[in-house]
């Protein structure tokens, strides 16, 4: 390929920082015969640019907001809050237990990390299933990218544990 037929500085910087992060969920649900869990959607931050860093925020509801000189974008991955169907007793109150701050992060597999904090989730922290049993949660959390984060695909997980009242 030689240097004319090359894509611009600014089209491989784009492409370069543009992040995607899917993230692999596990949840626990207290033992009581019963009851399941199912994920329909994974949470998703959606593409963007690191630049000088700062954070993403995505609500329960799947809403993101940024700090700093991270640039969102509206191409590539969207953002999407984690959502899951519990099913149990009709009824039944249930207590969300969400992740401490400091106790997740997300990996490239190369020996580059970000930080998730700040879960939050709707409903939260008590729910109450259906009359059918169920229950519908999501769940968003805040992203702290670094400065000139190194670009990739970032994963990891994150444990929500779900106790009758």
């Amino acid at each position: 390929m030689s240097p004319s037929s090359w894509p611009s500085t600014e089209a491989r910087r784009r492409r370069i920082f543009r992040l995607a992060f899917p993230l692999f969920l596990l949840l626990a649900f207290s033992p009581s015969g019963g009851q399941s869990i199912s994920s329909s959607i994974n949470m998703s931050f959606g593409s963007f640019s690191a630049g000088g860093g700062g954070t993403i925020s995505l609500t329960a509801g799947g809403a993101r907001t940024k700090t700093g000189g991270v640039l969102l974008t509206s191409q590539g991955a969207l953002p999407a809050a984690a959502q899951f169907t519990l099913s149990g007793t009709p009824s039944a109150n249930v207590v969300i237990s969400l992740p401490l701050d400091g106790t997740t992060q997300l990996d490239d597999g190369s020996g580059h990390f970000m930080a998730l904090n700040s879960f939050v989730s709707s409903p939260g922290p008590v729910g109450t299933l259906s009359g059918g049993g169920t229950l519908m949660l999501s769940v968003g959390a805040t992203l702290t990218v670094g400065n000139l984060q190194a670009p990739g695909s970032y994963s990891g997980f994150f444990t929500v544990t779900i106790n009758y009242e």
